[in-house]
Protein backbone atom coordinates (compact mmCIF):
# COMPACT_ATOMS: atom_id res chain seq x y z
CA UNK A 1 0.00 0.00 0.00
CA UNK A 2 2.83 2.21 0.24
CA UNK A 3 2.87 3.80 -2.62
CA UNK A 4 -0.99 4.07 -3.18
CA UNK A 5 -1.69 8.27 -3.86
CA UNK A 6 -4.23 9.44 -1.23
CA UNK A 7 -7.45 9.49 -3.97
CA UNK A 8 -6.30 5.58 -4.37
CA UNK A 9 -6.15 5.67 -0.45
CA UNK A 10 -9.63 6.83 -0.06
CA UNK A 11 -11.32 4.53 -2.89
CA UNK A 12 -9.98 1.43 -1.63
CA UNK A 13 -11.60 2.98 2.26
CA UNK A 14 -14.88 3.61 0.38
CA UNK A 15 -15.03 0.11 -1.29
CA UNK A 16 -14.57 -1.65 1.97
CA UNK A 17 -17.12 0.05 3.60
CA UNK A 18 -19.35 -1.26 0.52
CA UNK A 19 -17.99 -4.61 0.67
CA UNK A 20 -16.43 -5.75 3.99
CA UNK A 21 -19.93 -7.76 5.14
CA UNK A 22 -19.89 -9.83 2.20
CA UNK A 23 -16.20 -10.40 1.87
CA UNK A 24 -15.79 -11.59 5.49
CA UNK A 25 -18.35 -14.19 4.83
CA UNK A 26 -16.87 -15.15 1.97
CA UNK A 27 -12.98 -15.93 3.74
CA UNK A 28 -14.43 -19.28 5.08
CA UNK A 29 -15.41 -20.34 0.99
CA UNK A 30 -11.84 -18.88 -0.02
CA UNK A 31 -10.53 -21.35 2.57
CA UNK A 32 -11.92 -24.10 1.54
CA UNK A 33 -10.94 -24.05 -2.04
CA UNK A 34 -7.95 -26.20 -3.02
CA UNK A 35 -6.57 -24.80 -6.44
CA UNK A 36 -3.92 -23.99 -8.27
CA UNK A 37 -5.65 -21.14 -9.38
CA UNK A 38 -4.55 -19.53 -6.26
CA UNK A 39 -1.27 -19.20 -7.17
CA UNK A 40 2.20 -20.96 -7.21
CA UNK A 41 3.46 -19.55 -3.93
CA UNK A 42 5.10 -22.43 -2.33
CA UNK A 43 4.33 -22.78 1.60
CA UNK A 44 8.03 -22.99 2.45
CA UNK A 45 10.36 -20.19 4.68
CA UNK A 46 14.03 -19.47 4.06
CA UNK A 47 13.58 -18.34 8.20
CA UNK A 48 17.60 -17.39 7.94
CA UNK A 49 16.24 -14.43 5.23
CA UNK A 50 13.72 -13.08 7.76
CA UNK A 51 14.65 -10.90 11.17
CA UNK A 52 13.75 -13.96 13.86
CA UNK A 53 11.23 -11.77 15.70
CA UNK A 54 8.87 -12.08 12.62
CA UNK A 55 8.56 -15.62 11.38
CA UNK A 56 6.32 -16.87 14.26
CA UNK A 57 3.71 -14.13 13.52
CA UNK A 58 4.23 -14.75 9.35
CA UNK A 59 4.02 -18.48 10.17
CA UNK A 60 0.51 -17.94 12.31
CA UNK A 61 -0.68 -15.23 9.53
CA UNK A 62 -0.57 -17.90 7.10
CA UNK A 63 -2.46 -19.68 8.44
CA UNK A 64 -5.52 -17.26 8.21
CA UNK A 65 -6.74 -18.80 4.48
CA UNK A 66 -4.74 -21.36 2.50
CA UNK A 67 -4.26 -19.31 -0.59
CA UNK A 68 -1.75 -17.36 1.81
CA UNK A 69 1.74 -18.27 2.38
CA UNK A 70 4.20 -16.96 4.63
CA UNK A 71 6.98 -16.37 2.29
CA UNK A 72 4.34 -14.66 0.32
CA UNK A 73 3.54 -12.64 3.32
CA UNK A 74 7.20 -11.96 3.95
CA UNK A 75 7.63 -10.68 0.01
CA UNK A 76 4.87 -8.14 0.38
CA UNK A 77 6.49 -6.62 3.70
CA UNK A 78 9.77 -6.79 1.98
CA UNK A 79 8.40 -4.68 -1.38
CA UNK A 80 6.37 -2.91 1.74
CA UNK A 81 8.39 -1.56 4.12
CA UNK A 82 12.02 -3.30 4.05
CA UNK A 83 11.36 -4.86 7.08
CA UNK A 84 10.99 -1.25 9.19
CA UNK A 85 7.70 -1.22 11.34
CA UNK A 86 8.07 2.32 11.68
CA UNK A 87 8.15 3.32 8.06
CA UNK A 88 6.00 5.94 6.87
CA UNK A 89 5.49 6.82 3.28
CA UNK A 90 4.82 10.09 1.66
CA UNK A 91 0.67 8.68 1.13
CA UNK A 92 0.69 8.47 4.97
CA UNK A 93 0.79 4.53 4.65
CA UNK A 94 2.35 3.35 8.48
CA UNK A 95 4.09 0.48 9.46
CA UNK A 96 5.29 -2.82 8.74
CA UNK A 97 2.53 -3.85 6.41
CA UNK A 98 1.48 -0.03 5.09
CA UNK A 99 -1.86 0.35 5.62
CA UNK A 100 -2.97 3.77 5.66
CA UNK A 101 -5.04 5.32 8.34
CA UNK A 102 -8.49 5.46 6.86
CA UNK A 103 -7.79 1.65 5.84
CA UNK A 104 -6.71 0.41 9.04
CA UNK A 105 -9.44 1.90 10.69
CA UNK A 106 -11.79 -1.22 9.20
CA UNK A 107 -8.60 -3.28 8.73
CA UNK A 108 -6.60 -3.32 12.09
CA UNK A 109 -6.65 -5.69 14.14
CA UNK A 110 -5.56 -5.92 17.93
CA UNK A 111 -3.03 -9.08 17.32
CA UNK A 112 -1.31 -9.83 20.71
CA UNK A 113 -4.15 -9.32 23.06
CA UNK A 114 -2.89 -5.67 24.01
CA UNK A 115 -6.01 -4.30 23.77
CA UNK A 116 -4.75 -1.92 21.59
CA UNK A 117 -4.79 -1.81 17.24
CA UNK A 118 -1.59 -0.45 16.73
CA UNK A 119 -0.60 -0.39 12.57
CA UNK A 120 3.03 0.08 13.91
CA UNK A 121 3.22 -3.00 16.32
CA UNK A 122 3.89 -5.95 13.95
CA UNK A 123 2.09 -8.14 16.13
CA UNK A 124 -1.13 -6.37 15.36
CA UNK A 125 0.67 -4.97 11.46
CA UNK A 126 0.92 -8.93 10.36
CA UNK A 127 -2.45 -10.68 11.45
CA UNK A 128 -4.25 -7.34 9.61
CA UNK A 129 -2.48 -7.87 6.54
CA UNK A 130 -3.15 -11.14 6.34
CA UNK A 131 -6.82 -11.02 6.99
CA UNK A 132 -6.85 -7.75 4.64
CA UNK A 133 -5.33 -10.39 1.97
CA UNK A 134 -7.92 -13.19 2.48
CA UNK A 135 -10.65 -10.18 1.82
CA UNK A 136 -9.22 -9.80 -1.51
CA UNK A 137 -8.94 -12.81 -2.53
CA UNK A 138 -12.46 -13.39 -1.40
CA UNK A 139 -13.62 -10.76 -3.27
CA UNK A 140 -12.12 -11.15 -6.54
CA UNK A 141 -12.95 -14.72 -6.38
CA UNK A 142 -16.59 -13.65 -5.80
CA UNK A 143 -16.06 -11.14 -8.76
CA UNK A 144 -15.11 -14.40 -11.04
CA UNK A 145 -12.32 -12.13 -12.41
CA UNK A 146 -10.02 -13.98 -15.07
CA UNK A 147 -6.19 -14.36 -13.69
CA UNK A 148 -4.74 -15.64 -11.08
CA UNK A 149 -6.29 -14.64 -7.19
CA UNK A 150 -3.49 -13.93 -5.73
CA UNK A 151 -1.92 -11.81 -8.23
CA UNK A 152 -5.27 -9.85 -8.06
CA UNK A 153 -5.53 -9.52 -4.63
CA UNK A 154 -1.74 -7.99 -4.61
CA UNK A 155 -2.97 -5.48 -6.84
CA UNK A 156 -6.02 -4.95 -4.75
CA UNK A 157 -3.56 -4.10 -2.01
CA UNK A 158 -1.73 -2.12 -3.68
CA UNK A 159 -3.94 0.26 -5.98
CA UNK A 160 -7.61 -0.41 -3.64
CA UNK A 161 -10.06 -3.32 -4.83
CA UNK A 162 -12.46 -0.74 -6.77
CA UNK A 163 -9.78 -0.27 -9.28
CA UNK A 164 -8.66 -4.08 -10.01
CA UNK A 165 -13.06 -4.64 -9.97
CA UNK A 166 -13.47 -1.86 -12.50
CA UNK A 167 -10.23 -3.04 -14.26
CA UNK A 168 -11.48 -6.72 -14.56
CA UNK A 169 -7.95 -7.23 -13.56
CA UNK A 170 -4.80 -5.81 -12.69
CA UNK A 171 -5.11 -1.83 -13.85
CA UNK A 172 -2.84 -0.49 -16.19
CA UNK A 173 -0.95 1.57 -13.55
CA UNK A 174 2.72 1.15 -13.71
CA UNK A 175 3.51 1.17 -10.23
CA UNK A 176 0.86 -1.53 -9.07
CA UNK A 177 1.77 -3.97 -12.30
CA UNK A 178 5.19 -3.44 -10.89
CA UNK A 179 4.27 -4.38 -7.15
CA UNK A 180 2.63 -7.72 -8.48
CA UNK A 181 5.79 -8.69 -10.13
CA UNK A 182 8.34 -7.31 -7.57
CA UNK A 183 6.20 -8.82 -4.63
CA UNK A 184 5.91 -12.21 -6.14
CA UNK A 185 9.68 -12.20 -6.89
CA UNK A 186 10.72 -11.40 -3.08
CA UNK A 187 8.16 -14.09 -2.10
CA UNK A 188 10.08 -16.65 -4.35
CA UNK A 189 12.91 -15.70 -2.24
CA UNK A 190 11.44 -16.19 1.00
CA UNK A 191 10.16 -19.50 -0.16
CA UNK A 192 11.69 -23.28 0.21
CA UNK A 193 14.29 -24.67 2.39
CA UNK A 194 13.86 -24.68 5.96
CA UNK A 195 9.55 -25.67 6.73
CA UNK A 196 10.08 -26.77 10.23
CA UNK A 197 9.14 -22.71 11.59
CA UNK A 198 12.17 -22.74 14.28
CA UNK A 199 12.09 -18.91 14.86
CA UNK A 200 15.51 -19.09 16.82
CA UNK A 201 16.98 -18.97 19.47
CA UNK A 202 17.47 -17.16 23.04
CA UNK A 203 20.43 -15.29 20.89
CA UNK A 204 18.17 -14.03 18.78
CA UNK A 205 19.50 -16.16 15.85
CA UNK A 206 17.67 -17.69 13.39
CA UNK A 207 17.43 -21.35 11.85
CA UNK A 208 18.77 -20.98 8.20
CA UNK A 209 17.68 -23.47 5.30
CA UNK A 210 19.13 -26.93 5.40
CA UNK A 211 22.85 -26.80 5.54
CA UNK A 212 23.37 -22.75 5.26
CA UNK A 213 26.00 -22.02 7.40
CA UNK A 214 25.56 -20.42 10.62
CA UNK A 215 28.82 -20.39 12.76
CA UNK A 216 29.52 -17.06 13.73
CA UNK A 217 32.06 -16.49 10.81
CA UNK A 218 30.12 -14.31 8.09
CA UNK A 219 31.20 -10.92 8.41
CA UNK A 220 30.21 -7.94 6.27
CA UNK A 221 32.39 -7.35 2.92
CA UNK A 222 32.83 -4.08 3.46
CA UNK A 223 32.80 -1.18 6.20
CA UNK A 224 30.41 1.38 4.73
CA UNK A 225 26.91 2.86 4.63
CA UNK A 226 23.74 1.28 2.97
CA UNK A 227 23.05 3.12 0.17
CA UNK A 228 20.72 1.12 -1.86
CA UNK A 229 18.68 -1.78 -0.17
CA UNK A 230 17.30 -4.54 -1.68
CA UNK A 231 13.57 -4.05 -3.44
CA UNK A 232 11.87 -2.54 -5.63
CA UNK A 233 13.19 0.70 -7.05
CA UNK A 234 12.48 2.84 -10.43
CA UNK A 235 14.24 0.88 -12.81
CA UNK A 236 13.62 -2.40 -11.77
CA UNK A 237 13.99 -5.07 -8.81
CA UNK A 238 17.06 -4.64 -6.72
CA UNK A 239 18.13 -8.43 -5.33
CA UNK A 240 21.00 -7.18 -3.62
CA UNK A 241 22.37 -4.14 -0.78
CA UNK A 242 24.96 -1.24 -2.35
CA UNK A 243 27.49 -0.05 0.27
CA UNK A 244 28.98 2.97 -0.58
CA UNK A 245 32.30 2.91 0.03
CA UNK A 246 35.74 4.52 -2.45
CA UNK A 247 37.20 2.74 -5.10
CA UNK A 248 39.89 0.67 -4.30
CA UNK A 249 38.50 -0.40 -0.79
CA UNK A 250 39.34 -3.88 0.16
CA UNK A 251 36.29 -6.46 -0.44
CA UNK A 252 36.21 -9.65 2.01
CA UNK A 253 34.64 -12.65 1.27
CA UNK A 254 31.73 -12.73 3.93
CA UNK A 255 32.33 -16.34 4.92
CA UNK A 256 34.30 -19.07 3.70
CA UNK A 257 33.49 -20.55 0.26
CA UNK A 258 34.81 -21.63 -2.73
CA UNK A 259 34.65 -18.54 -6.29
CA UNK A 260 32.84 -19.99 -8.15
CA UNK A 261 32.93 -17.28 -10.39
CA UNK A 262 35.52 -14.30 -11.23
CA UNK A 263 35.99 -11.67 -13.74
CA UNK A 264 33.79 -9.61 -16.28
CA UNK A 265 29.95 -10.02 -15.81
CA UNK A 266 26.93 -7.97 -17.60
CA UNK A 267 25.95 -5.15 -15.45
CA UNK A 268 28.27 -5.32 -12.86
CA UNK A 269 31.25 -4.92 -15.26
CA UNK A 270 33.06 -7.07 -13.02
CA UNK A 271 31.96 -9.71 -10.25
CA UNK A 272 32.90 -12.17 -7.77
CA UNK A 273 30.47 -15.12 -6.94
CA UNK A 274 31.28 -17.52 -3.82
CA UNK A 275 30.11 -20.72 -3.19
CA UNK A 276 29.40 -21.03 0.98
CA UNK A 277 27.83 -24.85 0.81
CA UNK A 278 24.22 -25.09 1.93
CA UNK A 279 23.09 -23.62 -1.00
CA UNK A 280 23.97 -20.60 -0.07
CA UNK A 281 26.03 -18.16 -2.35
CA UNK A 282 27.15 -14.38 -2.08
CA UNK A 283 28.13 -11.91 -4.77
CA UNK A 284 30.35 -9.01 -5.05
CA UNK A 285 29.39 -6.59 -8.26
CA UNK A 286 31.07 -3.06 -9.65
CA UNK A 287 34.33 -4.01 -8.59
CA UNK A 288 37.54 -2.61 -10.18
CA UNK A 289 39.91 -5.48 -9.65
CA UNK A 290 39.51 -9.26 -9.34
CA UNK A 291 42.00 -10.54 -6.80
CA UNK A 292 40.65 -14.60 -6.96
CA UNK A 293 39.96 -17.18 -9.53
CA UNK A 294 37.53 -19.56 -9.88
CA UNK A 295 38.11 -23.00 -8.13
CA UNK A 296 40.17 -20.55 -5.17
CA UNK A 297 39.15 -21.56 -1.49
CA UNK A 298 39.21 -18.63 0.64
CA UNK A 299 38.36 -18.12 4.46
CA UNK A 300 36.06 -15.36 5.81
CA UNK A 301 37.37 -12.11 5.88
CA UNK A 302 39.58 -12.88 2.98
CA UNK A 303 40.27 -9.79 0.83
CA UNK A 304 39.29 -10.87 -2.57
CA UNK A 305 38.71 -8.29 -4.76
CA UNK A 306 39.12 -3.73 -4.61
CA UNK A 307 35.86 -2.18 -4.83
CA UNK A 308 34.95 0.00 -7.81
CA UNK A 309 32.42 1.62 -10.27
CA UNK A 310 32.28 -0.50 -12.85
CA UNK A 311 29.13 -1.64 -15.30
CA UNK A 312 25.82 -0.02 -14.80
CA UNK A 313 26.79 2.15 -11.42
CA UNK A 314 25.47 5.71 -10.35
CA UNK A 315 28.90 5.99 -8.03
CA UNK A 316 31.47 4.28 -6.16
CA UNK A 317 30.24 1.24 -4.09
CA UNK A 318 29.89 -2.38 -3.74
CA UNK A 319 26.55 -4.50 -4.83
CA UNK A 320 26.45 -7.37 -2.03
CA UNK A 321 24.00 -10.27 -2.82
CA UNK A 322 23.01 -13.47 -0.95
CA UNK A 323 21.17 -16.06 -2.90
CA UNK A 324 19.22 -19.17 -1.43
CA UNK A 325 18.81 -22.06 -3.58
CA UNK A 326 19.90 -19.93 -6.52
CA UNK A 327 17.18 -16.65 -5.32
CA UNK A 328 18.03 -13.45 -4.22
CA UNK A 329 17.11 -12.54 -0.64
CA UNK A 330 17.37 -9.20 1.43
CA UNK A 331 21.64 -9.22 2.54
CA UNK A 332 20.44 -6.87 5.82
CA UNK A 333 17.45 -9.38 6.57
CA UNK A 334 19.58 -12.39 6.50
CA UNK A 335 22.68 -10.99 8.34
CA UNK A 336 19.97 -9.76 11.52
CA UNK A 337 18.94 -13.48 11.29
CA UNK A 338 22.61 -14.40 11.73
CA UNK A 339 22.48 -11.96 14.58
CA UNK A 340 25.00 -9.31 13.17
CA UNK A 341 25.01 -5.99 11.25
CA UNK A 342 25.56 -5.26 7.61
Amino acid sequence: MSGRSGAAAGAASVVFGLVVGFVTLLVPVVGGVDSPGFGSATTGLLVAAIPAAYVPLLQRAATTCPPLTAALLAGQISVESSWNPAAVSTAGAQGIAQFTPDTWAGAGVDGDGDGVRDPFDPADAIPAQAAQMCRLLAAVTAAGLPGDPVDLALAAYNAGPQRVLDARGIPSIPETQAYVRTVRTAAAGYAGGNTSGTAGTASGTATPAPGAPLDGTWEAPVDGPLTNGFGPRPDGFHPGADLGVPIGTPVRAAHDGNVIAAGPAEGFGQWVVLDHGGRVHTVYGHISQVLVSVGQAVRGGDVIAQSGNEGTSTGPHLHFEVRLDGRAVDPVAYYQALGLAL
